[in-house]
């Protein structure tokens, strides 16, 4: 008799789930495409055509950002101007990261940075009535080709003079440096008006000015420009601008006294990162920076030794000494 061999209904369906199991397609884990080579090449190459802007960080800090689009996909270019690497003929080594729209995946990379001729600058400023320290420290401003406004305080006296025929600028500040808030317009006439008389009867016109304590409202400020040009308030947060905005009538200048950034070290690295973002920018910016006497020990001051490693360090990255007057046409 033919004997019949059977598998075992149990062993029979494990086999056909195997088989299955076998057959079917995985699911394929998705790859982000990879950064296109041309968009690497461009950020890499650092052309004028790519916009940079800045923001701030949550200590402060200026970061450089540029947004960029390729293929219709755009990408987000952060610069790390804080920790570029110095190289010895006075160029730098800059990391950046790119970031993909809707992704968190960053791409890492280097471009190499010279800085050279252009229209970025500094916008220096001193204020108060130091004029026996700032005469002091005439030799080293022509030293490094620096131009300074001053903006002075009281009445007309011969630095006025001095200083316009050495190249700096000079602004008023107020007769008794009183804060103009909720003056009438007569108070704040004789304030801050009418004492330019006393610099006119010698030929001088001031067209600019800086409010005591920074302060300043609405109907302050549409007093003064029917007067000033240009007026200046300051604060502690870094700020740009170009030509167009420092003509147009009201800016805000970052104070660096020793009181402002009291750690020398911190100091040194602030200037630094200022200076070389308001350049890495490019021509179209300029940055206000405001001290007041020139001194190792007051509070309302910047050291000698501070001065300048600023002074230097701007030569250093070719940017131009502004003073406000190059901004009133």
């Amino acid at each position: 008799m033919k004997q019949t061999f059977r598998i075992p209904y149990l062993i029979f369906s494990a086999v056909l789930i195997i088989s299955s199991c076998a057959t079917r397609p995985r699911p394929v884990e998705k790859m982000e495409a990879p950064i296109p080579e041309p968009l690497i090449s461009k950020i890499k190459q650092n052309g004028d055509d790519i916009r940079k802007f800045h923001i701030l960080d949550e200590n402060g800090n200026p970061v450089v950002k540029a947004n960029l689009t390729y293929e219709n996909i755009g990408y987000e270019v952060t610069y790390d101007l804080d920790n570029a690497e110095v190289l010895g003929d006075n160029s730098f080594t800059i990391s950046f990261q790119i970031r993909r729209d809707g992704s968190e995946t960053v791409f890492e990379d280097t471009l190499n940075w010279k800085p050279g001729k252009g229209s970025a600058g500094l916008l220096l400023s001193m204020d108060d009535d130091y004029i026996e320290v700032w005469e002091n420290y005439f030799s080293l401003f022509s030293e490094y080709g620096a131009r300074i406004t001053f903006f002075v305080n009281g009445t007309y006296t011969p630095f006025t003079e001095l200083a316009i025929s050495l190249g700096h600028d000079v602004g008023y500040h107020g007769l008794n440096h009183k804060d103009l808030r909720g003056m009438s317009f007569d108070k704040l006439s004789e304030e801050a008006i009418e004492p330019l008389e006393t610099y006119g009867r010698h030929g001088i016109v001031l067209l600019s000015f800086a409010f005591p304590y920074g302060f300043s409202d609405e109907p302050v400020r549409e007093k003064l420009l029917e007067t000033f040009n240009i007026l200046r308030g300051y604060g502690t947060t870094y700020r740009t601008y170009n030509r167009d905005e420092i003509s147009s009538g009201y800016i805000i200048s970052k104070a660096i006294d020793n009181v402002v950034i009291k750690d020398e070290d911190n100091f040194y690295r602030l200037i630094t990162l200022m200076l070389r973002t308001v350049k890495f920018l490019g021509d179209d910016f300029i940055l206000p920076l405001t001290t007041h006497d020139i001194s190792d020990t007051e509070p309302w001051a910047i050291s000698q030794k501070r001065l300048e490693f600023l002074l230097q360090t701007t030569a250093d990255l070719n940017l131009i000494f502004y003073c406000y007057s190059d901004f009133i046409y």
